[in-house]
């Protein structure tokens, strides 16, 4: 199949699965990776050599995770399409997962410090996001579904709706200071970005009073990361919220409810989170035989 070919079958594929009620995320993932896969086949005919070639090549500037994730949406749409037999024989890609990248306490402290200064509007609304992100693990995604409503408590807990699975639908209770910061934002900045009779069961706003979205989001914390000296991701954030529970040996049926993972998912993050440095091993001695 020629890739002018694949690229329509691509399009017919992601259609039949709106059709069939895929979360608009997952549709867009789907898409994001199967069009990188495109790209580098560059209109070339897909042979089962040539499957396993991109993935070789691949794999020499990513991380394995990245490749899986890729293989998983390709196999799906030959599989859709009627033509597993292009992948030919070769399995998920597979290999040690480096340890996650985290956030240190001192970037931490810089990072808040600069959100506490900025009192302006948006600096409250950037503020809530980022306290919602450190202090709750949420994705970016869940972020930028969030309503109103969704607050509940008294601020003092937010319900998740909008995530990749059922298992993402959860309620995780708000520690300080996320809840005054989040006060603070409704009180003072969200008006400000409110525009009349539109969108007003959003919690958070851009300036031109739209929803956030994924790609304001990132812009976003682009924009935050240039002012601290060090990149910022939404992501970047999740890997330091489960790693702070997996260092405070937090139960991880807890640990796997708060971040709306699946059973199957949690045993899997949970060893690639589990990296213990020399000082957790030596604790973990003396607590066994000291």
């Amino acid at each position: 199949m020629l890739g002018a070919e694949l690229e329509k079958a691509t399009a017919e594929w992601l259609a039949v699965k709106e059709a069939e009620g895929l979360r608009p995320d997952t549709i867009r993932t789907y898409g994001d990776h199967i069009h990188i896969f495109l790209r580098w086949l560059a209109g070339r005919e897909l042979i089962p050599l040539l499957f396993a070639a991109f993935f070789r090549d691949y794999a020499k500037t990513h991380a394995i995770a990245s490749c899986a994730s890729i293989y998983n949406s390709v196999r799906l749409l030959l599989k859709g399409i009627g033509r597993p037999d292009l992948a030919g024989t070769m399995r998920r890609p597979r290999g040690e997962t480096a340890p996650k990248c985290v956030y240190s306490e001192g970037q931490l402290r810089a990072l808040f410090q600069v959100l506490r200064a900025d009192r302006t509007t948006t600096g409250l609304r950037d503020h809530a996001i980022v306290c919602l992100l450190r202090y709750c693990g949420l994705r970016a995604s869940e972020i930028c579904n969030l309503r109103l409503d969704d607050l509940l408590d008294n601020e003092e807990a937010v319900s998740v709706r909008g995530g990749k699975s059922r298992y993402a639908r959860r309620r995780v209770p708000l520690v300080p200071p996320s809840s005054q910061v989040l006060a603070a934002y409704l009180g003072r900045g969200r008006p400000k970005l409110l525009r009349r009779g539109a969108y007003a069961d959003h919690l958070l706003l851009t300036v031109g009073g739209a929803p956030l979205t994924r790609n304001s989001l990132r812009m976003l914390l682009r924009r935050l990361g240039e002012r601290v000296g060090f990149p910022v991701s939404a992501h970047r954030f999740r890997h330091t919220w489960a790693t702070a529970h997996v260092r405070a040996r937090t139960n991880p049926a807890v640990i796997g409810h708060l971040a709306g993972w699946s059973p199957k998912t949690l045993y899997d993050m949970m060893a690639t989170y589990s990296h213990p440095d020399l000082e957790a091993l030596r604790e973990a001695q003396r607590e066994a035989f000291g």
